[in-house]
């Protein structure tokens, strides 16, 4: 029996039974080999840390049936109109955290030879900062600081190194992911706050401070700081998601430094960068070695242990980076 991993309510994780959709003629059918914790997101759902107004509270209620967003899958069937992928195929796709899955084959993505598949579970992750990469024109010569270095702050980081950007400067409070940050590129680390480190922050690029900031931890009070921390005619990139946007409110540094802020999300697709097409330069990226991916998946889970993936996640997330669940040892049927 195919099983999935849900929220019954806030603070329960479970994995239960479940039966597959049928199949249809733009569809394929897969068996899921691994699944990719979106930290940050998927415990927002689950402790629902999120004000009732928001998008969180339209998009999500209890029992959560849709808890993940990225995983690497083998097709087992496909539909009559499918002519992409073949029986045997490795993809990923974004869907839930489950054993099996049928899901239109439009949605998915090919993933090529060389491209080791535990890696290739990122590519969610990585889309959503690419977004941050878009929507700030990251560029040779560019002086870039990027406030939060969980999962998505890594992205960001790897795609700056990628573009050539001269200065990525990374804050965050934990140590072992200002080293994860620098693996991956960043040039300067400050370990703290962002308030505790703004005159060293202010003091880069010449002295004019960064003039790209990408906030990736949707919390007002670094919203804040982030604003104080750019330089003039800067500009500031809003990644993380909130769940009270509400309590993110400006500062004269907006008006007097003459700031321009931008908010990206995940499902921006402009420009022609839809999920495939990211996909695609995200594992070439990676095929040649140009992202660097190695020893971010700090700790792996059977799906039977989703339990205490989560608790870990919320009680040790200094501790955690990447938490993979890994269901390609599973007998599911």
């Amino acid at each position: 029996m195919p099983k999935r991993i849900i929220f019954p309510q806030q603070g329960q994780v479970i994995l239960e039974d479940f039966s597959l959709p049928p199949m249809g003629a733009e569809d394929i059918r897969v068996r899921t080999l691994y699944s990719l914790m979106s930290i940050g997101t998927e415990n927002i759902i689950l402790q629902q840390k999120y004000a009732p107004d928001t998008h969180f509270a339209k998009m999500f209620a209890f029992p959560q049936l849709k808890t993940g967003v990225q995983a690497v899958a083998e097709v087992e069937a496909v539909g009559n109109n499918v002519s992409d992928f073949q029986p045997g195929d490795h993809i990923y796709m974004r869907k839930a955290h489950g054993s099996h899955q049928v899901v239109p084959a439009a949605n998915c993505s090919l993933i090529p030879a060389g491209v080791e598949l535990k890696s290739a579970c990122w590519a969610g992750l990585a889309k959503t900062a690419f977004r941050a990469a878009w929507a700030g024109r990251f560029e040779l010569g560019q002086q870039l600081l990027i406030i939060g270095a969980g999962p998505v702050g890594q992205m960001a980081v790897r795609w700056a190194a990628v573009s050539g950007v001269e200065m990525i400067a990374v804050v965050d409070l934990c140590e072992e992911r200002l080293k994860h940050a620098q693996n991956g590129g960043a040039t300067r680390l400050f370990k703290g706050q962002v308030s505790q480190k703004l005159e060293e922050i202010r003091a880069l690029n010449s002295g004019n401070g960064p003039s790209l900031v990408v906030d990736v931890t949707g919390n007002a009070e670094v919203f804040k700081q982030a604003l104080a921390a750019t330089g003039r005619f800067g500009k500031v990139i809003l990644l993380g998601d909130s769940g009270y946007p509400a309590e993110q409110c400006l500062s004269s540094d907006v008006m007097t430094k003459g700031l321009t802020i931008q908010a990206t999300h995940d499902s921006h697709d402009r420009d022609g960068w839809t999920q495939r097409r990211v996909d695609e330069l995200f594992f070439n990226l990676v095929r040649r070695n140009q992202f660097s991916l190695s020893n971010l998946i700090t700790h792996e889970f059977l799906p039977i242990d989703c339990e205490q993936a989560y608790d870990l996640a919320n009680r040790h997330r200094d501790q955690t980076m990447g938490i993979l669940f890994d269901w390609h040892q599973a007998n599911y049927v």
